[in-house]
């Protein structure tokens, strides 16, 4: 909690009340950043050929090699609040990301994860630079994009984000019930202040490989206050089971209330592990669960590649 600690220490020297500054300390997520442009010691790899334990094959579906993305040492990484990364080893991402895209449109269902992988693999196995796979001649439906990506050496930083409806003043506009509002923490006379000061503890950069943290939006807003995210994907499914099953009404003009709730809750399950543009207009993501996380279990994450336009 050292993070959350120090922007609730540098909340209270500004004056803020505490039931404020622990309110909206709850939406604060920390996040790792990496970029060729930051500086410091290289945390990780993006591009190139990835290092594999001895005797792995490249990661593939049906034959087909998935191209790699990032790699990073865990023990190189910075540790933040509420992503319990392994503390040594190497964490692999392999995604196809034109491939895993049509497998969520055309069948509406998980199995892009056929398309993508995360590999961990434990300090002290030995490794060693794959060769290239035979892959085909055309692997995008962008043609001029290389199956092997130019290589770059990834430094980190600290990130602090916000949900999108603290993000943003017009989109935190009040417009049900005080209870309703309270839960999303709208209602915080020093909102803007609080905000101000976690943008200077942590300054706003653009990394080009990120774990943890929040999951950017894609499209319409799936209510007045929230983008449309997975974390609300999955929660439109969860109330949609829910309501096939018995178990949950929802009245006239309950909807939004139920989807703020139920999403915030999966939020609370779910984690953002990685999230990237593997080519301008797509967005790839990675979640999964905290106790999955924690575990270590690595082959239970999730994909949720959108297209951006």
């Amino acid at each position: 909690m050292i993070h959350r600690e120090r922007f609730h220490s540098a909340a209270v020297e500004q004056g803020i009340p505490e039931d404020e500054i622990t309110t909206f300390a709850g939406f604060l997520r920390f996040a790792i950043g990496t970029s060729p442009g930051y500086d410091g010691v290289p945390v990780g790899q993006m591009g190139g050929l990835p290092r594999l334990p001895e005797g792995m094959p490249w990661p593939a579906c049906d034959s087909m090699p998935l191209p790699f993305i990032a790699s990073f040492d865990c023990a190189a990484l910075p540790r933040v609040d509420d992503l319990p990364l392994p503390a040594d080893g190497s964490l692999l991402f392999f995604l196809h990301h034109d491939r895993a895209y049509d497998e969520r449109e055309e069948f509406d269902k998980d199995d892009e994860m056929e398309y993508a992988r995360v590999v961990y693999v434990p300090a002290g196995t030995p490794m060693v630079t794959a060769q290239k796979p035979d892959h085909p001649d055309e692997v995008f439906y962008n043609t001029t994009l290389p199956f092997i990506g130019e290589e770059y050496q990834l430094a980190a930083a600290v990130m602090a984000e916000l949900p999108s409806w603290l993000e943003d003043d017009e989109m935190g506009t009040p417009s049900a019930s005080m209870s309703d509002d309270d839960h999303l923490g709208l209602r915080l006379p020093h909102k803007a202040q609080l905000r101000d000061l976690a943008g200077k503890l942590w300054p706003e950069n653009w990394p080009s490989f990120q774990l943890g943290g929040y999951t950017r939006g894609i499209g319409a807003l799936a209510t007045d206050h929230m983008w449309h995210t997975p974390e609300v994907e999955m929660a439109e499914r969860n109330l949609d089971a829910r309501r096939q099953a018995g178990e949950l009404v929802i009245g006239r003009g309950e909807k939004d209330g139920h989807l703020e709730r139920e999403t915030l809750r999966v939020m609370r399950e779910w984690v953002t592990l990685a999230q990237f543009a593997p080519e301008e207009v797509y967005r790839a993501r990675f979640l999964i669960r905290r106790d999955d996380l924690a575990a270590g279990r690595f082959d239970q994450a999730l994909s949720h590649t959108a297209f951006t336009e």
